[in-house]
């Protein structure tokens, strides 16, 4: 189940999973953190209704994981999950995570490499973001295509790859001819008016949550906004606020523009002209519509 973030991914996912004995594996890369709960919007255990859920805070916000190692864990948990005799659930809104686990995506496992990353963070604070991913587009447009251009971590992260490759001749794949899984993707998708108003009222309700506190304590911790974790939306702008650039009214509407600047971006990697989405309009979030979709999914599991 894909769709940009306020769609409502996370309740019609566990009501298809309640339904059809499903266990949820988690593809949005805010989930994968632990102690990062109230920005992330993270079901509780409450609200996870007794679904068995995988990925979701496997790391600390200072470890590092990259998409092989995701791949790696998402596969695993695919296969345990169809020897129980459940249906895996991929649900997220990170494109790049989705789309390399459905379409089977080959890429290596590589570490990272310090003064790489030095040499390039530099380029970007230096001529910007813009002319790195130029660069990349320009050596390795099959990479290019597949990355955010506008995600500084991973341009980095792909020009390593890039880099790592020409070192061991190695050419990388970018997905086999046939995809590895007989997969229904199901998108979600609300007018976009109604989808900022939802985006406002989430910020609202992240206040009363905790979020202050929340980023407080991971700064108290010794996490800055160089861990890659605090670089999510929602972290950084209120590590900001929390080192006294700016107040609290300014944070909140920093985030707001980052998380529609994020959903834009989500457009992108799921698109409503890609005939392997079957997309549902959930502007209403209504009983019909949570029912047109499960009967949808029992459909095509019957003719499996």
């Amino acid at each position: 189940m894909v769709g940009a973030t306020a769609t409502g991914k996370t309740q019609f996912s566990l009501d298809i999973a309640e339904s059809l004995d499903g266990e949820i594996i988690n593809c949005d890369s805010r989930l994968f953190y632990r102690g990062m709960d109230v920005a992330t919007a993270k079901p509780n255990i409450k609200e996870r209704r007794g679904i068995t859920h995988h990925l979701i805070d496997i790391l600390d916000p200072n470890e590092q994981y990259s998409l092989a190692e995701h791949l790696k864990a998402a596969r695993q948990a695919v296969v345990e999950i169809i020897s129980r005799g459940n249906l895996p659930i991929i649900v997220g809104g990170s494109g790049q995570y989705v789309w390399a686990l459905l379409e089977g995506w080959n890429v290596p496992e590589i570490e990272p490499d310090p003064d790489l990353r030095a040499e390039l963070e530099s380029i970007i604070e230096s001529r910007g973001i813009e002319y790195l991913a130029e660069q990349l587009n320009e050596t390795a447009p099959e990479i290019a295509n597949r990355t955010d251009l506008s995600n500084p971590r991973r341009v980095v992260r792909a020009m390593e790859r890039l880099t790592h490759d020409a070192h061991n001749s190695i050419t990388l794949q970018n997905k086999p001819d046939d995809p590895p899984y007989d997969s229904l993707v199901i998108g979600l998708t609300v007018d976009r008016k109604i989808l900022h108003k939802r985006v406002i009222k989430r910020i609202e309700y992240m206040k009363h949550k905790g979020w202050v506190e929340e980023v407080q304590h991971l700064h108290d911790i010794g996490l800055t906004s160089s861990d890659r974790a605090m670089s999510g939306i929602g972290y950084k702008q209120m590590l900001g606020h929390i080192n006294g650039d700016y107040d609290l009214d300014e944070a909140v509407r920093l985030t707001t523009v980052a998380t529609n600047r994020l959903i834009r971006q989500q457009a992108n990697w799921f698109r409503h002209d890609d005939d392997r989405i079957t997309w549902f309009n959930v502007t209403n979030n209504d009983f019909n519509t949570r029912k047109s979709i499960i009967q949808h999914v029992h459909d095509w599991i019957a003719t499996k």
